[in-house]
């Protein structure tokens, strides 16, 4: 069942009159800035079908707090959560309750109060035990929001939910329930992912957007004085053909859709129009399409703004670079992951068949190490990123078949740092722990050969309640240690499920011999590469760097508490 095609009658409802919240939740942990897209670009889709009380709250804005957010929310008609992640949900938790707790208050018992984004994957658990969360939106939500919206509008949100597209939910009765694309009866309540969007040329993906410097601003785009630039994200594709076991873009589309020349070149116009003088390009793999890319390239470069993105080190070559750098690119990011061809493997990095798989598996040091020079050759900033405590696979002898599987070691990890920074030379060096994100292959199948291994709940899936303590005491789910030097890592915050191959001693030992690796390549008369650090460990002086790029890194039990 539609909901989009109004009917006559219901064209006269007034969508003026619905007053809609979007709250952006903060992320207390961050490596890099970024802004919540979700917020204008739902913003916009609203506007365009006729909302124009539509609300955006990013909490991440200095000027807000959650008072401000309940202020608005007493005369909202639908109140959403939007843009979020699993690591967020101790904060969305808590601020949802105090909204519903406002509206019960004030005798408003039947506002729906939705969250969305990444943090509804596997979101049963919390379901359960949340009854202050009407719903819960999973997938693209563009075109979804819009019919939740017009079922507000019409009184009938209630008794439509259960065919509003993307929508999971535990009804009065206690039973699950999702509307999937294909209407599926299943009784199982794993996620429900709302339809593919084709076509965003429409959307204003900076719809009153709120530039926040501090959050937005990227500190990889100076100008020759080194003036920080203001900068805006933006997607130009959605999609990506690969499935990452570690990813959790595993379980959405594959088939890639591009933003179309004439919307991209509206927006970039409208952009420097505010001032703005970089763009990040907030996509999978940026060079997936060659031709496209190229393209997009061209368009940024005529309309006066550099810029950065991601792509695949099996998805770029020194030519494409150096076209990019003439056309304003000076940064270019790409997760090398890790090096061991007995990684790659395990962790599902190639697509192919087994031996295709394995092949690719053990030219990638090679192409790896290839990427970085000819990066180093074009003049584009170079970022090698590792992800600590993954698992490797173990072949038969004639190394055709894998027979098992088992974590990484220390002197695994070690290696390819070691590997990174010898025979790739980068500009930046970054880490990320194995995290159990729901949606991706490692957190969600159950007795996963190569994942199992080294999940906290050993063959069970790991759910978005791991991530939320309340949850997890409920249930009794086994908890990660909980110790501030994660945080070294790219954005680990106090409760996420990571691997058991990593605890507090070893990570430390990891980022410590790196930096002295990095050290002694200094003192050799190399490259300073610069590690990608959270801006409260630099601030605490838990980690210093001297005017040569040196570190020094504090005792591991100055990080306990922190």
């Amino acid at each position: 069942m539609s909901l989009s095609c109004l009917t006559d009658k219901d064209s006269r409802l007034n969508l003026n009159s619905v007053k809609i919240v979007l709250i952006g939740e903060i992320l207390k942990h961050r490596s890099f800035n970024g802004a919540n897209k979700a917020l204008p670009v739902l913003a916009s889709s609203l506007f365009n079908a006729g909302f124009s009380q539509v609300i955006q709250l990013d909490l991440e804005r200095p000027d807000l707090t959650i008072e401000n957010v309940l202020f608005e929310v007493r005369n909202a008609d639908l109140v959403i959560f939007a843009g979020c992640m699993t690591p967020q949900w101790p904060e969305i938790d808590e601020h949802s309750k105090k909204i519903f707790d406002e509206l019960e208050k004030l005798g408003r018992k039947n506002v729906p109060i939705l969250v969305g984004g990444y943090a509804t994957k596997s979101v049963e658990d919390i379901a359960r035990i949340t009854p202050w969360v009407t719903a819960f939106c999973d997938g693209e939500g563009e075109e979804s929001i819009v019919e939740i919206a017009y079922a507000v509008a019409k009184g009938s949100f209630y008794q439509q939910m259960q065919y509003l597209p993307g929508l999971c939910f535990v009804n009065q009765d206690g039973k699950f329930c999702r509307v999937t694309p294909e209407n599926s009866k299943k009784s199982i309540f794993h996620r429900s992912i709302a339809p593919r969007v084709n076509n965003f040329d429409e959307i204003d993906q900076n719809f009153g957007l709120i530039h926040v410097p501090q959050v937005h601003d990227m500190d990889i785009f100076k100008s020759a004085d080194s003036r920080q630039l203001k900068t805006a994200q933006l997607f130009t594709q959605r999609g990506c053909p690969w499935k990452c076991g570690f990813c959790n873009k595993s379980s959405e589309s594959s088939h890639v859709v591009r933003l179309s020349e004439e919307s991209f070149r509206r927006q970039l116009r409208q952009l420097k129009q505010c001032g703005y003088e970089a763009v990040y390009l907030d996509v999978d793999t940026f060079t997936v399409h060659e031709k496209v890319a190229r393209q997009e390239a061209k368009i940024l470069q005529e309309e006066g703004f550099i810029w950065g993105s991601n792509t695949r080190i099996d998805k770029i070559d020194y030519e494409q670079m150096c076209y990019l750098v003439e056309h304003n690119c000076v940064y270019m990011f790409f997760g090398v992951e890790h090096t061991l061809p007995e990684v790659a493997l395990a962790n599902h990095k190639f697509n192919g068949s087994v031996l295709s798989q394995i092949k690719q598996a053990f030219d990638y040091p090679a192409k790896v190490k290839q990427v970085f020079i000819d990066m180093n050759r074009a003049g584009l900033p170079s970022s090698y990123f590792v992800i600590l405590g993954l698992t490797k696979a173990k072949f038969n002898e004639s190394k055709t078949a894998i027979i098992s599987y088992e974590p990484t070691t220390f002197e695994d990890d070690i290696n390819v740092i070691r590997f990174g920074l010898e025979e790739c030379n980068p500009d930046f060096l970054n880490f990320n722990i194995l995290r159990f994100m729901p949606g991706s292959m490692a957190a969600d199948i159950p007795a996963h050969p190569s994942y199992s291994c080294v999940r906290p709940s050993g063959e069970q899936p790991i759910t978005a309640g791991y991530f939320l303590p309340r949850v997890a005491k409920h249930y009794g789910y086994p908890m990660s240690s909980v110790h501030g030097v994660y945080r070294l890592c790219e954005s680990v915050g106090r409760y996420q499920p990571i691997t058991v191959a990593m605890h507090p001693q070893r990570v430390y030992d990891t980022i410590r011999c790196a930096m002295e690796l990095i050290n002694a390549k200094i003192d050799a008369g190399g490259k300073a590469t610069k590690l990608f650090m959270d801006r409260d460990l630099l601030a605490l002086g838990l980690v210093n760097r001297d005017e040569k790029g040196k570190y020094a890194i504090a005792p591991l039990e100055d990080f306990a508490n922190i």
